[in-house]
């Protein structure tokens, strides 16, 4: 596209077609993915759809709902999919609504399965207050895996690291689990995401539950040598 013509998803799931993954935990972790890879990219607006209460269907791949709730025939609200936890981690954790722009810098991790694909995904913003919210997605729903972060400034050549207390909120597979039965499927346990304060550092390794979407969210410490950008 032209340079200046917005990019915006308008309505956006994880298949065309109903299908039992929606509402495994995979729904969750593809939602956070696609969220975070397509503002990565330079997107300006994304709108995942629907939202609205659904009931659970029959699929070829297990029953599931198309929407963030799970309802009854008469569409009340009896529970929660893996697409409203992952819309609560993006727009409540990660990022922060009405507080102003947030900015979004390139981030990577290097772990990979023996195939080549990536295990770990991750996104970075600097909030408005001043601190810096990264999104890891733990793609291994058998595996944890533990990661460092480093910052790199490479216009002042330094590198950084969360300093003092950082927030570690985690949604996964250990708080979601789709029980698929027929059409009282639902989720046990139903979230929700789990959080506590850990000490950041240049030593601080932070481990990724299996199967996960976490967010590490504090301040940033200056003061290594620039050498590679994480």
């Amino acid at each position: 596209m032209p340079k200046g013509v917005p990019l915006m998803v308008t309505e956006s799931s994880l298949s065309a077609g109903l299908t039992g993954p929606m509402s495994q935990i995979m729904g969750g972790l593809w939602l956070a993915d696609s969220v975070g890879s397509f503002f990565e990219g330079g997107g300006s607006a994304y709108y995942h759809s629907p939202i609205q209460p659904e009931t659970t269907e029959n699929t070829c791949e297990g029953w599931a709902s198309w929407s963030n709730f799970v309802a009854d025939r008469d569409y009340n609200i009896t529970g929660y999919t893996a697409f409203y936890w992952a819309a609560h981690m993006v727009n409540l954790e990660w990022v922060a609504h009405r507080s102003g722009v947030h900015q979004m810098f390139p981030s990577r991790v290097d772990i990979k399965d023996s195939e080549g694909n990536m295990l770990v995904t991750t996104y970075a913003v600097h909030r408005p207050d001043g601190s810096w919210s990264l999104m890891l997605v733990n793609r291994d729903e058998s595996n944890a895996h533990t990661v460092r972060v480093v910052f790199d400034d490479s216009k002042h050549k330094q590198t950084g690291w969360f300093a003092g207390p950082v927030a570690f909120v985690t949604f996964g597979s250990e708080q979601y689990v789709w029980k698929d039965n027929g059409p009282d499927s639902h989720a046990d346990p139903d979230g929700p995401p789990v959080g506590r304060a850990v000490e950041g550092g240049p030593k601080s390794a932070y481990t990724l539950p299996k199967g996960s979407i976490t967010v590490l969210r504090g301040r940033v410490q200056l003061g290594g040598q620039s050498s590679q950008r994480d």
